[in-house]
């Protein structure tokens, strides 16, 4: 018996032999090439022609090798996947294409022969193209569901693709600069084509927008020449032949595949399955319990906090949902490469309900910042963030409750006012304050009234290990409730992502203690103390002071810890070579003190690239278009603000090593203990989505301080008192003027 069978070997026909010593033969391929060593396969090779039987070869080349090396040569070339058994077809070119696939030629024919494939039009597109091009390539076009159903459409948002879900199916786009092959949806093995919906819809905010002023069609694939429509319908003609020959299309399965035809490139995109979709999957699985049970896993110290694994197993892990057309993260982009200070921003899915002209800027310009003291670090972080506003944006598939504030009690649902923490003042004077352009970041909403029913949502609460209703508008971005009551604003403050539960919860507590820690500290004008850079004892850091007095910059650290005891701290840093000072202030806090420092100074090297830029007289010429932001940069002088700079009267603060558990739970559980010990409630809402593998929540604690401009009383009055920074509260009206514009 020979190798499998075969009778008549030949080398595939799309394999050029050349024997190049009497001991080795090269096999060259459009792909690549192959060494094939032995005498007796050098003798072989020229043989291998499909013509002559193996006892004939054996016979032929008898005076040179023995028959045992000779099937075995012939057994290493059949291993390896280089002969199969017959003669080639007349049109060696054919053959050539079908031994290149791995498919038989003569079953190729004969499976061609018998097949049908249904071709279907969904919206303004010719189907003749495509029909043709699938009859040259041997392919019978009959009914509309063949063996393979091809749906072509101009429109891949054309809510008629949503009646195809009960097959295999193929669907194209063959008009436009840009022209579409796939996905092959396969059911219940691929997501549907729901599941592409909600990822290319969302990353069409303008046509979402546009939509809710004009419900009509919005076609802009209208683009076409016969070179490209041609390519569109060989494309499909090709897909269709390999499926039908193959039984599968792995290609394409559960993957767009993108054709630039104006500037010759392709792209694949992965659709990912969405386990809650309510045409393929659950949809109850968005609705998961509100309970939060920590789990104790063990962490290392990294740069950038307690990981439970390395950044680049975490960006591996997430790189998939980095697409521009199907990705939950839309883009990735470099900022910086400068080795100390690596920052990158990522576009974000970000599906708001929106209908008015800033919304949708909001929406357009939404950019998640990345940071870190390495590449990668930066890399995951910008990814994290945006994964962290896709999953906080508002799903109708979530379970609300619907209820007044009046009916449900404070000891169920959580006051608005203890959330947003808007003075009587800013109330009675919002319309005058919203439009004296006081900008999105301090929009003073309508109050709420605790008679009227809203939508909650459930959330729990750590602190005393019981469900909590937070109001839905509050905790997901886009919530359709405040198109008729903008009662509410929905922001990041407290939303964070991780590898594990634990750690996402952690990140999002040290979140709201820096933002409250900025907020007491800034809108009192307190001077605080130093921050000793040098006992940090970092390479890291001392390297990083000499690049910023290399561009002309001071760099300090003042220490912002309250009455938390959870270390925060504010690096500021100046220009020092010009009038104009660009001062730039970045935050960070941790249980660790050495984690806070450095999270403030990679912060601080986010914002850097913004400034770096220099005009030909000196001046800079800034990467950021935000009024707000320009005027502190033009206006701001350490001088005039002495609250910037370290309090002369304080001894500089030291960054003492401080010994962590390496258990994530036993850290949540020491934040959730040093809230209570301040009086403050620690609240979970967990927000991950079942398409995504990481883990993101937003914590929630009543009465702590966001940095943007909420003046009511409570802790920005009170703290600074307690803890002795200032001698009395200062007045709602003497509170600083200028409010945090990030």
């Amino acid at each position: 018996m020979y190798p499998d069978g075969l009778r008549r070997p030949r080398l595939k026909a799309h394999l050029v032999v050349r024997v190049v010593a009497p001991d080795k033969v090269f096999l060259l391929s459009e792909t690549g090439h192959h060494l094939v060593r032995g005498e007796a396969a050098a003798a072989i090779a020229p043989l291998l022609d499909g013509r002559r039987t193996v006892p004939e070869i054996a016979a032929a080349v008898a005076s040179e090798v023995s028959l045992p090396e000779c099937l075995f040569a012939l057994a290493k070339f059949h291993r390896f996947g280089h002969v199969v058994d017959g003669a080639p077809e007349a049109d060696v070119r054919r053959t050539a294409a079908w031994d290149a696939r791995g498919i038989d030629p003569g079953a190729a024919s004969v499976a061609l022969r018998v097949a049908e494939a249904g071709l279907i039009a969904v919206g303004d597109v010719d189907l003749s193209g495509p029909r043709d091009a699938l009859v040259a390539s041997g392919v019978r076009v009959g009914a509309e569901h063949g063996d393979i159903t091809i749906v072509v459409t101009d429109d891949y948002l054309n809510p008629r693709l949503g009646d195809f879900g009960d097959r295999p199916w193929l669907l194209a786009k063959p008009v436009g600069d840009e022209i579409w092959l796939g996905p092959f949806f396969r059911p219940g093995v691929t997501g549907c084509w729901y599941c592409l919906r909600e990822r290319l819809s969302g990353n069409r905010p303008v046509a979402r927008y546009l939509n809710h002023t004009d419900p009509g069609p919005l076609r802009t694939s209208v683009a076409a020449l016969p070179h490209t429509t041609g390519v569109a319908a060989h494309l499909i003609a090709g897909a269709a032949v390999t499926a039908l020959t193959t039984g599968g299309l792995p290609a394409l399965e559960g993957v767009l595949v993108s054709y630039d035809l104006v500037g010759l490139t392709s792209e694949r995109h992965p659709l990912i399955r969405q386990p809650h979709c309510p045409s393929c999957g659950d949809p109850a699985l968005l609705r998961p319990c509100p309970r939060v049970r920590l789990v104790s896993r063990p962490a290392q110290s990294r740069d950038g906090g307690y990981r439970v694994e390395a950044p680049e197993a975490t960006f591996r892990r997430l790189e998939k949902h980095v697409d521009r057309l199907l990705g939950a993260v839309t883009s990735l982009r470099q900022l910086s490469d400068v080795d100390l200070a690596p920052s990158y921003v990522a576009g974000h899915n970000f599906a708001l309900n929106t209908n008015n002209i800033d919304g949708l800027r909001r929406t357009l310009r939404g950019q998640s910042g990345g940071k870190g003291r390495t590449d990668v670090q930066a890399r995951v972080s910008a990814v994290c963030e945006a994964i962290e506003r896709y999953c906080g944006v508002w799903s109708p598939g979530r379970q609300t409750t619907v209820g007044s504030y009046a009916e449900l009690g404070p000891q169920k649902a959580v006051a608005v006012e203890d959330l947003l923490l808007f003075s009587a003042d800013q109330y009675a004077n919002r319309q005058s304050f919203n439009r004296e352009g006081a900008g999105r970041l301090h929009h003073v909403p309508e109050p709420y009234h605790h008679a009227r029913p809203i939508e909650w949502t459930s959330a729990w609460s750590l602190t005393h290990d019981r469900e909590r209703l937070l109001p839905a508008a509050f905790t997901w971005f886009g919530h359709p409730e405040l198109t008729a009551y903008p009662f509410c604003i929905a922001d990041s403050n407290g939303n964070a992502a991780g590898n594990t539960l634990e750690e996402a919860i952690l990140q999002g507590f040290c979140e709201l203690v820096e933002r409250d820690s900025v907020a007491l500290w800034w809108y009192n004008h307190v001077r605080r103390p130093a921050v000793d850079l040098g006992s940090l004892r970092s390479q890291y850091v001392d390297a990083l002071r000499s690049y910023y007095a290399d561009l002309g910059r001071e760099l300090w650290m003042l220490d912002l810890t309250t009455d938390l005891g959870v270390p925060a701290f504010a690096a500021v840093s100046r220009r020092t070579d010009h009038p104009v000072e660009d001062v730039l202030v970045a935050f960070g806090a941790h249980l660790d003190p050495r984690t806070a420092a450095l999270r403030a100074l990679t912060e601080l090297n986010q914002f850097l690239p913004a400034v770096a830029t220099r005009e030909a007289d000196g001046g800079t010429r800034y990467l950021e278009d935000d009024p707000s932001t320009l005027d502190w940069w033009h206006t701001t002088r350490v001088a005039a603000q002495p609250w910037l700079l370290p309090d002369p009267d304080a001894a500089p603060v030291s960054v003492d090593m401080t010994e962590l558990s390496g258990d994530l739970a036993e850290q949540v559980r020491r934040c959730v203990d040093l809230a209570a010990n301040a009086g403050l409630e620690v609240i979970v809402c967990d927000q991950t989505r079942p398409d995504i593998e990481l883990h993101v929540v937003k914590v929630v604690v009543p009465g702590m301080r966001h940095f943007w401009r909420r003046v009511a009383p409570g802790r920005l009055y009170d703290v600074p008192v307690r803890l002795g920074w200032i001698d009395k509260p200062v007045a709602e009206g003497d509170l600083n003027p200028v409010s945090v514009f990030f």
